[in-house]
Formats: structure tokens, sequence, C-alpha cells
């Protein structure tokens, strides 16, 4: 007889034993079937004790009647190591391996081909138990087991934890598969900000969970912790000087290599608060640089804005989001719309805030000069055909420009961004524009003069264009008025809202009626010294001459110009 056979003929004598009682329908080889009744008279196969580390051993699962038993192991184990019990199925499908403590089931499960793992760490000593079996139930064969000690690279707790020195080589780790923490600490002294980064530990959100704490709850501040590049990263603000720990915590079902590094970060290169602030120096060009050093690092600059100028902010590191959102702020914290303007000399602050991306930013305040002119006295000149950019800065600013216009020319002005009005600088109440509602606005002089420029509107950036577009068609007064003799038809151009066409003709001293064709354009009809009108017949619809002769036409705009208008006057005799 064979050890196998005398083996089977034992195990089916046992099986033969198992008593009639409570636990008969629930298989009297499960584990613990009855829980505390031991009337049961059977509690499986005999248990085999195991300690770390023992070599892969075979195993078998056989038939019993109609049953097929699990195999216990009784496993040796310290409190706070980490195990592995292994099982590679050789007759079967897949190893079902069940692991307790007490009766809590515990331990992480890694399936890899046929071999399943069961990591788990120690909390009692010798107070885990594995049961084996067969995947598909019932099934019977060879099976290999094993069981070790898994070594933790890095402790999870913070009395163990592996030290950390800023600026020193990355220190390599790994995340074993199932539970495990490792635990880094390292020294930081207060007011320094520093980062602590792991590459290849990238998917926090898949199973990795990270912690950076203190010396104390207030220790931290500027605090983020994300994702970055590689690896993960967390960044801080010391406000104590100690000890400082992160711990990287895992729940994967796949082990995870990484390796550790800290960087101090240095004090923080400019202050978030008026009293810490960076003073900036006067000039024209003022380059500002610095770094933000912590995703959520505020930078603070200041600066002595004078009365009647204009500043703005130019970015000169463009990628980065920080440098293009940079602001201007007041005494109390509001945010200016640039251009920036004060009315007195006002100190003012630069806001560079970062956006949860550190990186290096480049900024240039920019004295864009003093104001344009604050009225007729100061005015700015300005020439035909050449742009001129100028900014309006406080609330109500106004620019104001003069400009040489000769007589009978016509000029076209307009602003980008602002609001213009042409007026005469002799007498700043008489508005050459003022029913004019075009963009590019018109206007012209009877006589060469000074005209003044106002610019208006909110705070902006404006160029500013005036150009001369050519000659009026027809003078306004009778003296210069255009003589057409006997003909009957009148036409020209009313080429601005204050252009007025004058012509001289001869009438019949009949009723004429007039047929005009135009847009905007209205007519009067004088006698000779262009003062007397003559006398409206509404009945016929026409002018009637007092006596036959020489006779004024003025053609002036009606209502609001907008845009030049031709016309065309013919007088019907009746």
């Amino acid at each position: 007889m064979t050890v196998r056979t005398l083996c089977l003929a034992l195990l089916a004598l046992s099986a033969s034993s198992c008593s009639e009682g409570p636990c008969e329908d629930l298989r009297c080889y499960q584990p613990n079937p009855c829980d505390e009744d031991r009337s049961c008279g059977w509690l499986g196969l005999p248990y085999e004790t195991l300690v770390a580390p023992t070599p892969p051993r075979t195993g078998e699962l056989i038939r019993l009647g109609e049953d097929v038993p699990w195999r216990g192991y009784a496993l040796r184990t310290e409190p706070g190591r980490i195990y592995t019990f292994s099982c590679t199925a050789e007759g079967f499908e897949s190893c079902d391996v069940y692991l307790r403590s007490g009766n809590e089931t515990e331990g992480f499960v890694e399936q890899e081909g046929s071999t399943t793992h069961v990591h788990f760490r120690s909390t009692r000593p010798d107070s885990h138990f594995a049961y084996v079996s067969a995947r598909p139930v019932g099934s019977t064969g060879t099976f290999r087991y094993a069981f070790s000690e898994r070594p933790d690279d890095h402790a999870p707790d913070a009395a163990n934890a592996t030290r950390l020195t800023p600026g020193g080589p990355a220190v390599p780790g790994l995340l074993q598969a199932g539970p495990d923490t490792d635990t880094f600490a390292f020294d930081m002294q207060a007011g320094h900000a520093f980062s602590a980064h792991c590459t290849g530990a990238a998917n926090l959100e898949r199973g990795i969970t990270a912690r950076l704490t203190g010396p104390d709850e207030d220790s931290l501040a500027k605090l983020s912790i994300g994702v970055s590049g590689d690896g993960w990263t967390g960044r801080a603000l010391a406000t104590r000087t100690g000890r400082y720990v992160f711990q990287l915590v895992s729940d994967r079902t796949t082990s995870l290599a990484y390796a550790c590094s800290l960087e101090d970060l240095g004090v923080d290169d400019h202050g978030d608060a008026w009293a810490t602030a960076t003073p900036l120096p006067e000039g024209d060009s003022v380059p500002l640089t610095g770094a933000i050093q912590l995703g959520y690092d505020l930078d603070a600059f200041t600066f002595l804005a004078r009365a009647g100028h204009a500043y703005a902010l130019r970015c000169d590191t463009p990628t980065f989001s920080p440098c293009r959102d940079a602001r201007i702020l007041d005494a109390r914290g509001n945010e200016l719309p640039a251009p920036v303007g004060v009315a007195s000399d006002t100190r003012l602050r630069v806001k560079v805030e970062g956006q949860g991306t550190p990186g290096v930013y480049a900024l240039t305040l920019l004295d864009l000069g003093a104001d344009q002119g604050a009225g007729p006295r100061d005015a700015v000149r300005v020439t035909a055909d050449v742009p001129l950019t100028g900014y309006l800065t406080p609330a109500g600013d106004e620019d104001f420009f003069r400009f040489e216009a000769q007589a009978g020319h016509v000029y076209t002005v307009q602003v980008d961004g602002a609001s213009v009005e042409a007026l005469l600088l002799a007498s700043p109440s008489q508005s050459l524009t003022r029913y004019d509602i075009a963009k590019v606005q018109r206007f012209l002089v009877d006589a060469d003069a000074t005209v003044l420029l106002r610019v208006s509107g909110p705070r902006a950036k404006y160029l500013l264009r005036v150009q001369d577009v050519g000659v009026d068609d027809h003078a306004g007064t009778p003296e210069e008025a255009t003589d057409v003799g006997d003909a009957l038809r009148v036409s020209g151009v009313l080429d601005a809202s204050t252009d007025v066409d004058g012509f001289s003709l001869v009438l019949e001293a009949r009723p004429h009626a007039p047929r005009i064709t135009s847009r905007d354009t209205k007519f009067l009809l004088f006698e000779a010294d262009g003062v007397t009108p003559v006398p409206w017949d509404t009945a016929r619809g026409a002018w009637v001459p007092r006596a036959a002769g020489r006779h004024f036409v003025r053609a002036d705009v009606f209502g609001t110009f907008s845009a030049p208008d031709a016309y065309v006057l013919e007088l019907l005799p009746l």
C-alpha cells in the first residue's frame, strides 16, 4: 500500500466520524461551521503551520465522498509586519484563498495569472489562518503554496519615517499591492516654501492618497497637493520651524514604484500685502520679475502713480497665466481697469496671483506719459494724416487736441475706443460735429481757424486720426454763393453737419414749385440780400417771388448727419 493510498484511507475514516448534529447540512469540514459548538466533531483537514519564509510547496485538494474539503494553514506572524500567502493552481483553474484573523476576514487579494496572492499586515501574533479551495467549486488537483514576509521599505508611521534632505537625491520606494503607507519626514524653517515631489505616483485618483502635515495644525500655509507633471507634488509655506511629514497611502491592486525628493524653495521672493510688497522705482518702463513658488502664491509690488499719467502692465511671459492676469489695485484692493490713471499722486499696487500652477514670470510696468491735455490752454497739437495714441484714465477724464483747419476744406475725425467732438477754439460752445452721428465724423470751417478736438469716454486706450478729404463744393454766404445765372437747377453735396451751400440765380416774378432729390437736405429761398425770405404759397406748394431778379438759395442739413448727402433742386415755373 502506498503512502498516498494510506492517507486517503485515513481521511475517509476521519470523514465518516462526522457526527450528526446542528451543522450536518453545513458540511462539517468548512471553516468553523458550528462557531463555538464543538459537538460537530469535525473541523476540516488538519492545519499546517507556516513560518515566513516558507518556499513553494505542493498541496492537493481531494474529493471525500461528495465534497472537496479546503486545506488550512496556520500562519506564524509578528505584529506590524506585512506578509503574503500565495497559491498557484496546477490541477484546476485558480485558487480561492480565504484569510481570517479571529472572526474577521482580512487581506488584500492580488491575482497574477493562475497565482493568487493575499497580502496582509499582521495585527496580532499567530492569529492568522489561510484556507485554500478550488475554482470552479468542487475541482480537485494539486497546487503550489508559499508564505513570505514582504519587506516594507518605508514605515507607515511618522515615528519611523524615512528622512528626506532638501536638495538631496530622490529616495526610491515601492507602494505594495494592497494596503500600504509610506511615510517621509523632513525639517523646514519658518517662512520657507517647499515642494515635495514623487515621480511615478501620478495616479492619485486611482487608489493613492497623499497627506502633508506639519508640527501643528497651523504650520502650513498656501497648501496645494495634487498631480503635477510626472507625479504627485505637495507644496506649502512653512509657518513654523520644525518637522514636517508627508505620506503616500495606497490601496491599489498592483504595486507602484516611485521616487520622492524635496526642494527648499527658500523665502518667498515678494510679499503678499501692502506692508511686505516690493516697492518699484519710477520710470517709463519698469521690469517686474518673480516666481509663483506655490500653486496659490501671491506677489505684490507697489509704485507711485503720478497725477495725470497713464499706467499699464505688459506681460512678457504670456504663456504663464498669472502673468497675463496681473492687475493694478488701489489702496482698498479694488482692481483698476487699464490704462490706470489718478487725479493726484497716489501709491498703487500690482498683484500677481498664482492659479494653482507655479512658475516664473516677467512683467513691465509702463508709464504711458502725461495726460494729453486737460483743456483748451494745454491742448496737444495734431496734424492731418498723422495718427496719435492717447489714454483716458480717471473717470471723467477728457483729452484735448488742437488742429489748424483751412477754410473750405473738409476733414474727417475718428477716435477708435472713445468719442470725439470738434469745436471752434475761439468759441468752444460752437460744435462743428454736434449733429454728426457717424463713426467717422466730418467738419469744416468757413475761414482758417483752430479747431479744438475733445476726446471723452470710459477708461481706454484710443487712436485719434484727422484726415483732409477735399474741398467744399459750394460756399454758404450770399457774397460767395455759386452763381448759376438764370438756370433753374442747382446741385451739390453737403459734406458735414454744419455745411451750408449757397446759390445765386435769377427768377421771374411768378410761382416756382421745387422738385427735390435728396435724403437729408432742406432748402430755403431768399431775396438777393440773403435775409428776406421769398413767400411760400402753401396751396400751390410753390415759392412766389415778389419781383423778378436775383435770388439766393440756401441748402443745409435737415436733422442729424450720418454721411455726405448729394442733392438736386429744380425750380419749376407755374
